[in-house]
């Protein structure tokens, strides 16, 4: 009776040792399975932090690209690449839109073939609302205007960018690009000259060895969405800076705006 109640109790030490090492071991796959849990997710955090910066990465990569775009040629003839500010202190310039046309097309226009002003029912004078010259013996951007004057007997509109075409005294060539600018509609009347035609242009001194100086002696205008150029001789005398194969040039015509 003895020997069989040692037997027994010998087996039920033994079932609960089994039950409690049993145990132990879920606990220990359960305690795994959570820290194998919690390692994924950290690493799926890191893979997202690391996606995010990449990105980041990314952007301020290109806010610098657009930064570096927006400086002005002022050194050699052709170059875009030059810094927006002179160590001189002159101010920061600004510069064509980059690959815009050069003709008088405008694909996005409001005026109609029938109201639109016509090369041959404008009149031309150089000079902005006061009057004023630009500087040719400066390195300084500088402004000219172009008035336009209905000279027909109808209302008519203007809208969009003129196309400017320069000529120098040696007969060389220069198809200015665009601005950025938003054009806006005009209304002209009869005797109106509201319009204006502005340019910013870089002058150049003719004798700086380190530059090519574009001399201009014509400019060839034609009027928005038009197809023949009115002709008028430069009077400023001077010299541009020779960047007409910049594809940001500090030269270049706005859209036609109010004067």
């Amino acid at each position: 009776m003895t020997a069989k109640l040692n037997r027994a109790v010998r087996c039920t030490a033994a079932v609960l040792a089994a039950v409690a090492i049993g145990a132990g071991a879920t606990a220990c796959d359960s305690s795994g399975d959570s820290s194998s849990k919690a390692a994924g997710s950290h690493s799926d955090t890191a893979l997202n932090l690391s996606s995010s910066g990449k990105q980041g990465g990314s952007q301020d990569k290109a806010g610098s690209d657009n930064a570096g775009t927006d400086n002005a040629g002022s050194g050699n003839a052709g170059s875009d690449k030059a810094g927006t500010q002179e160590s001189s202190g002159t101010p920061a310039r600004t510069t064509a839109q980059q690959g815009s046309r050069t003709d008088a097309v405008n694909p996005v226009s409001t005026t109609s073939t029938t109201s639109r002003c016509h090369t041959n029912e404008l009149g031309y004078t150089w000079g902005g609302p006061h009057g004023g010259r630009p500087d040719m013996n400066t390195t300084y951007q500088q402004q000219v205007t172009i008035r336009l004057t209905n000279k027909s007997t109808h209302t008519c509109t203007l809208r969009g960018y003129p196309g400017v075409q320069l000529v120098s005294t040696t007969g060389e060539t220069w198809d200015l690009l665009r601005s950025s600018d938003m054009p806006s509609t005009l209304t002209l009347k009869p005797g109106d000259d509201t319009a204006m035609v502005s340019m910013s242009i870089l002058p150049a001194q003719k004798n700086d060895p380190d530059v090519k100086p574009f001399v201009p002696a014509q400019i060839l205008l034609t009027p928005p969405n038009e197809t023949t150029h009115a002709t008028l001789a430069w009077p400023y005398g001077g010299a541009i800076l020779d960047q007409s194969g910049a594809s940001r040039p500090g030269t270049f015509v706005n859209p036609v705006g109010i004067g």
